[in-house]
């Protein structure tokens, strides 16, 4: 035996540290997989639908966009039970009840919160949109679908440039009415060819065919990136991301007001019929 280890120890090492090297491996990865695997599980629950409605996960900080005096996310929010959501999970299924935001249901408003017991605690959700809308709608479906029938409506504005940096809140009743006014009337959605063309005439308008921008096959094509970004720059001149916070207690986030191309982005892109603010300078 002396004689074999004698004769094979550099082998016998080898295949040793060899084991040891794969050992290491797998309990590594062993690890790092359940932590891949355990991020899908949260994953699963960044966003939910329910009752024809989509919502996004959200913190402390956008709830209080709702209900100011929120200190926490947690039972004492809690309303009405809605129903029940299931969500995949290492033991199988995990059954979650969701419930309204307590807070806005006395207030008699939307359901633009709403709450998810979910395996590791309480977990809160903001309406971001509804199913039924996903197909290119009208204005005016967006209008029904939010509850705005009149500029009264509508409890204020919220500007920032394109940069997302603040730049007014609005709450004038005439101000509002002029916004509502011009809202309703952008009427159908444009199609992506229709919207690739906005943008195409907005720039050989400025520039006329200088060469470095094409549509081609309905679609924007620049000669190279450094083009493509100065276009950009121009298309932004004025942008406006405008949030519309309405009286029934829903928000509508980030909607996209830009004057050069004459597009309105809320739920598709609409075109312009008149300026909504003061015209930029290009």
């Amino acid at each position: 035996m002396k004689a074999f280890w004698k004769e094979h120890w550099k082998f016998l090492l080898g295949m040793t540290l060899l084991l040891l090297f794969i050992g290491a491996w797998l309990l590594i990865w062993h690890r790092v997989g359940h932590q891949v695997e355990q991020a899908a599980y949260r994953s699963v629950y960044d966003t939910l639908t329910f009752d024809g409605a989509y919502y996004k996960k959200c913190e402390l900080e956008t709830v209080q966009d709702y209900v100011p005096e929120a200190e926490a996310i947690g039972e004492a929010l809690c309303g009405e039970e809605l129903g029940t959501l299931q969500f995949p999970s290492e033991d199988g299924t995990a059954e979650c009840p969701l419930y309204a935001c307590k807070a806005l249901e006395e207030a008699g408003k939307a359901r633009g919160i709403v709450l998810l017991k979910g395996q590791e605690g309480y977990l809160a959700y903001e309406l971001s949109g509804f199913k039924y809308l996903d197909e290119s709608p009208s204005i005016w479906a967006v209008c029904a679908s939010y509850g705005i029938g009149k500029a009264e409506d509508i409890e204020s504005l919220h500007l920032a440039d394109a940069d997302g940096n603040p730049l007014e809140t609005v709450t004038d009743s005439a101000a509002l009415n002029a916004f509502f006014d011009r809202f309703v009337k952008l009427g159908d959605c444009l199609t992506d060819e229709e919207l690739a063309k906005a943008y195409y005439d907005s720039y050989t308008g400025k520039f006329g065919d200088d060469g470095k921008l094409e549509l081609r096959n309905g679609k924007l094509q620049a000669k190279n990136d450094d083009d493509f970004a100065a276009a950009l720059d121009f298309w932004n001149t004025g942008a406006r991301i405008v949030t519309i916070r309405l009286k029934n207690g829903l928000i509508m986030r980030d909607c996209l007001y830009m004057p050069v191309p004459g597009i309105f982005a809320v739920y598709g892109n609409y075109p312009l019929t008149e300026p909504f603010f003061p015209e930029p300078e290009t």
